[in-house]
């Protein structure tokens, strides 16, 4: 029998096939200019590129074959459909170095090219071409991508900042942060994926965490967090995010607030910078709140404002001053929250929830308020109830 006609043969075969067109194409881009190449059959871009697509058809998850269509399509200046194939090969690898490498510096020549769609923000301009690779500086250029909203960009040079350096685990919150915008069941599906590529570290442990809070995956949350406090990282501020996160996730359970209280109280403990726990102090208040410690989650929210004027905490002291029967005051901080824009640096979809919210019906709630009675009182607080 031809080994060719058995299951194992078939394979050799499409092995040999597929590393004959791979190495025809790789010969092509190693040329500087493929115009001065004679342009026989089988010996242009234009040529094996289609080889290529129709190799495709039958192995569409082919993560060589796709890297090497985006190359071809940027060399015959394609930009746009070079996009497309390096996309596709960084959903199926999210965590290969090469692919996102080779994504980045695409956003280079459309940048040169003036590629981005119209009313798309300019793109920054990578350092890749200068052949220093930056873990910092990826990240200062993925914030910069991500105020401009340009949030693919962001989220492959978060993803590339952590590759080129593992050892500085906190980048892992950059692209929570990132992806949390981006779409979070695709960054809970990639972070799953590199759990699983070897024992996990603190920070992504937390980062998991965070995200199954994000898509309401409480009990999954509380899993990973435990998980992450069991490890007992060293570093006080990593255990005091642990400690807040999977406070935060049992308020949304109401369960055990007795324990989210001292979760939160340990927390502000551990956390080193007193001046930056703002965050903190909103979960406290948010627990104490839970538990219907009105005077005590008023206090501790207020606190948090000082330190973190954001959606979340000052929706957060609303709540508590409309349970205080203090409608002027909550009204106070309704109008903030209907005035704000997304936080640039970590917008999340707990605080687009209450800006859509808010921002929608301000009308109706500013006239409710400003009569201040028990029932009007009840009415607003029915009408933002199931934001926390």
């Amino acid at each position: 029998m031809n080994p060719a006609d058995t299951e194992d043969g078939d394979s050799v075969v499409d092995e040999k096939v597929d590393h004959e067109l791979f190495s025809r194409v790789v010969d092509l881009l190693r040329k500087r200019d493929v115009a001065d190449e004679p342009k026989q059959a089988g010996a242009t871009l234009e040529v094996v590129a289609d080889e290529l697509d129709s190799f495709l058809v039958t192995h569409p998850d082919s993560v060589p074959a796709l890297r090497l269509l985006a190359e071809c399509a940027q060399r015959l200046g394609d930009l746009s459909r070079a996009r497309g194939y390096i996309t596709r090969a960084e959903r199926l690898e999210p965590w290969n170095l090469e692919i996102l490498i080779i994504s980045e510096s695409l956003y280079e020549s459309e940048a040169s090219a003036g590629g981005q769609r119209p009313g798309k923000p300019p793109r920054l301009r990578t350092d890749l071409s200068s052949g220093v690779v930056n873990a910092d500086k990826l990240i200062e250029k993925a914030m910069g991508s991500f105020r401009l909203g340009d949030l693919d960009r962001a989220y492959t040079l978060s993803k590339l900042a952590y590759l080129v350096t593992p050892d500085l685990e906190h980048h892992l919150m950059d692209i929570l942060a990132v992806g949390s915008s981006l779409d979070p069941r695709l960054t809970y599906d990639e972070l799953v994926g590199l759990a699983k590529m070897g024992s996990p570290p603190p920070f992504l442990l937390l980062a998991l965490g965070s995200i199954c809070n994000v898509l309401g995956n409480y009990e999954e949350a509380t899993s990973w967090l435990s998980m992450g406090i069991e490890v007992f990282p060293e570093d006080p501020y990593v255990k005091a995010m642990f400690y807040n996160e999977l406070a935060y996730v049992m308020i949304k359970q109401r369960i055990r607030l007795d324990k989210c209280i001292e979760l939160a109280r340990a927390a502000l403990e551990l956390f080193p910078d007193k001046n930056a726990n703002g965050f903190i102090r909103d979960t406290l208040g948010v627990a104490y709140l839970t538990s219907g410690e009105v005077g005590k989650a008023i206090r501790n929210l207020r606190e948090a404002v000082s330190k973190d004027p954001t959606v979340i905490p000052r929706f957060h002291l609303a709540l508590a001053l409309l349970r205080n029967k203090d409608p002027a005051a909550a009204l106070g901080e309704l109008k903030q929250i209907a005035d704000s824009r997304p936080s640039l640096e970590s917008p999340h979809v707990e605080e687009t929830a209450i800006l859509e919210r808010v921002q929608s019906c301000i009308s109706r709630l500013e006239n409710l308020l400003n009569l201040g009675g028990a029932g009007d009182i009840r009415d607003a607080l029915e009408m933002i109830d199931g934001l926390v």
